[in-house]
């Protein structure tokens, strides 16, 4: 191999939605793009896999808002260039008591943005929403803009488009070392392939926060490994996307939420960060507490659902400690950006942490204000505070 055959503008470690997306946005703006992926796209070992993901508005930060527009625009025009769907509108329902918290929130930040909304409960919430079934005090806010992400078919869909753009995307590919340097980052893998590149993106998912170690980064990351089980329909009411809305209900400390059905044949539930602390390559097995307690949420949430599962599943939670993103630079090597914490709620936005990645290898003003996700924050550890919408 040449010297200039294994040099790049930017290498990006870690081929998961975020990772792609970087590639992606990186080799439209001309850069040669190396990408190294540990194992295949869309694998199963780490966070961007499953024939779904919720791709939805409703936050109470205003910065997510803002990233789910720019986002949503990037996914239709991917559509457009591959000449199929890659999402579906379904709209969400936010469940909870009618007295809770949260749908004052909610209710608050959709007004102040412009996007629509309704307070349903009772005869219209059961009539709008056979699916469900919504307790006599409880409210739901319908945001008919949320959708369904097709995930898979995104992430292999992009290593696509990235290889037709001109990205060197390596699949198989264990990083072993990183050894950032005053005006270059070195890269080699576990078979010995070395590579060198005028700046570096770290998006390594669940395996990020033994990078961040070794390159003398303080920010604790709590790796998940989440279950999530697909329940079949028992009955002669649609439950596919485009019929029923995504779910999330607030009726619990820790919100259980509804995916409708995509590919797999039933409806994708689970309970948002409840599954055990594990490191990134531990074996995976069923935490039998936490699916009886999904089937438990089905069967009084979901009327038209056997309770048995057609198949469970597992995805990684990377949390950070107030599940808000980490995206910005090393302190010491402007040339290295790290993304990582996204805490179960990152998959919608790749191509946009793409893009804030891109500026801040580049020293550009991002897209949107990028200062709740500083690595600064994690110097006051007491001033994290957990986000209240899931």
């Amino acid at each position: 191999m040449s010297r200039r055959e294994n040099q790049y503008d930017v290498i990006v470690v870690g081929g998961g939605v975020v990772g792609v997306s970087s590639a992606y946005v990186l080799a439209g703006r001309g850069k040669r793009v190396l990408l190294l992926e540990r194992y295949a796209p869309a694998h199963q070992h780490g966070s961007s896999h499953g024939d779904s993901r919720m791709f939805r508005f409703d936050y109470e930060e205003n910065v997510y808002v803002e990233m789910a527009s720019r986002a949503f625009r990037f996914w239709e025009d991917l559509a457009k260039r591959l000449g199929r769907p890659l999402f579906r509108q379904t709209g969400i329902c936010n469940l909870a008591p009618a007295d809770a918290e949260v749908l004052g929130i909610l209710e608050t930040r959709l007004r102040e943005c412009g996007l629509p909304y309704e307070r349903l409960a009772g005869v219209a919430f059961s009539r709008r929403f056979p699916q469900l079934n919504l307790p006599r005090t409880s409210e739901a806010i319908h945001q008919p803009d949320s959708a369904v992400l097709f995930a898979d078919v995104l992430v292999r869909s992009m290593w696509d488009c990235v290889r037709e753009d001109g990205v060197d995307a390596l699949t198989e590919t264990e990083v072993a070392a990183i050894d950032p340097r005053e005006d270059r980052v070195e890269v080699t893998a576990s078979d010995g392939r070395s590579w060198s590149a005028a700046s570096l993106v770290l998006a390594a998912g669940g395996w990020t926060g033994r990078w961040l170690d070794a390159l003398g980064i303080k920010a604790k990351l709590v790796i998940t490994r989440e279950l999530l089980a697909y329940f079949p329909q028992a009955g002669p009411v649609s439950h596919e996307a485009g019929a029923m809305p995504n779910v999330i209900d607030y009726h619990t400390a820790d919100p259980f939420y509804c995916v409708p059905q995509v590919q797999v044949p039933g409806v994708k539930a689970g309970c948002h960060r409840t599954g055990r602390i594990v490191d990134a390559d531990d074996p995976e097995d069923v935490d039998r507490v936490n699916l009886a307690a999904v089937q438990a949420f089905v069967g009084r949430r979901c009327p038209h659902l056997f309770r048995n599962p057609v198949t469970v599943k597992h995805c990684l939670y990377t949390n950070s400690a107030d599940y808000h993103f980490i995206l910005d630079r090393h302190p010491d090597y402007s040339h290295v950006v790290v993304a990582a914490g996204f805490s179960g709620h990152g998959f919608k936005f790749g191509p946009v942490l793409g893009e804030i990645l891109a500026a801040k290898l580049y020293d550009e003003t991002p897209p949107v204000d990028t200062s709740l996700f500083a690595l600064a924050r994690f110097t006051r550890p007491g001033e994290l505070k957990p986000r209240t919408i899931a």
